[in-house]
């Protein structure tokens, strides 16, 4: 099956936004191309990283071969948040009539993530498609990152597991992040890679503008309580598909920042403090094998 257009329009742009991430991003677009992204082509999607404000620009090593060859751009007039980069990028970089969203530079795909997202996208028209986020390293990173582990222990683990010649050695060597911590079968907070399509963009918005601290705050959290909970929404999960952070001192996964101060910026905005969002879902699978150990989270509770 092809989803481009007769003009050639990609079905799917994925924008992934990054931010100082010389060693971390390489391993997040090798993970969003093919040859790792399996069962799709170069003409069903493209990928677009747009580099906000990094010092220096950010640029591949020459020689790789990817495809689709993504697109390196840097947003005009740089800002701490990343909401900026992410919704002008969807405005005037992506060409696709779906849009998927990577707020997070550090987070690598599993490898038919594209490939189920468009299927997805297929079967039900305005969907919103997203996946279930964990950490790389043997718990959550705001505590790993106590007891010892960091950039060179991480490089080593995942050296040692095989990756990427090994695509389902990710789920082995980390956990649910925090925000996806029960599970497939409950309600979550935030997805790393989630997509819709132009129509429905429009119609709900991209990201909150008022977000503006450094790394975005809430506003991850916002945009995918705003679209789980739309009257009438259809939400379709992966179910084995999900996104795996790479340790780098971000904002929110370092611990730095207390979540009150995250808070603190969501009630200036709305008059409010963050409320998880509650709202039903259907599953997309195959479940696969790598998955097991996840798909036993919460089935008790």
């Amino acid at each position: 099956m092809r989803f481009f257009s007769r003009e050639r329009r990609p079905f799917l742009s994925v924008i992934i936004c990054i931010h100082n991430m010389a060693r971390e991003a390489p391993r997040t677009i090798l993970s969003a191309c093919g040859p790792y992204q399996k069962n799709v082509t170069s003409q069903d999607y493209e990928v677009i990283v747009v580099d906000n404000g990094s010092t220096p620009p950010f640029t591949l090593p020459d020689g790789l071969d990817f495809s689709p060859a993504p697109q390196i751009v840097t947003v005009p007039n740089p800002q701490p948040s990343p909401v900026f980069a992410l919704n002008w990028a969807a405005k005037h970089v992506a060409r696709g009539t779906h849009v998927l969203f990577a707020i997070d530079g550090a987070r690598i795909f599993s490898d038919q993530l594209i490939a189920n997202t468009l299927r997805a996208h297929a079967m039900c028209a305005d969907a919103f498609v997203y996946t279930l986020a964990c950490h790389l390293g043997p718990s959550v990173q705001m505590t790993s990152t106590t007891q010892g582990y960091n950039q060179d222990v991480e490089d080593r683990l995942i050296a040692d597991s095989g990756w990427p010649a090994k695509p389902s050695a990710l789920y082995d060597i980390s956990v649910f992040a925090g925000s996806s911590y029960r599970g497939f079968w409950h309600p979550i907070q935030e997805s790393n890679a989630f997509s819709m399509s132009r129509r429905l963009l429009d119609a709900v918005g991209g990201y909150h503008t008022g977000f503006v601290s450094p790394g975005a705050g809430l506003a991850n959290l916002e945009i995918f309580a705003r679209y789980v909970e739309r009257p009438a929404a259809k939400n379709i999960c992966l179910l084995s598909d999900m996104t795996f952070h790479q340790v780098h001192g971000g904002v929110a996964t370092s611990g730095k920042v207390p979540f009150s101060t995250f808070d603190e910026e969501h009630r200036s905005i709305f008059q409010r403090g963050y409320v998880p969002p509650q709202f039903d879902t259907t599953y997309l699978g195959p479940l696969r094998p790598e998955v097991a150990k996840f798909a036993r989270v919460g089935l008790l509770e």
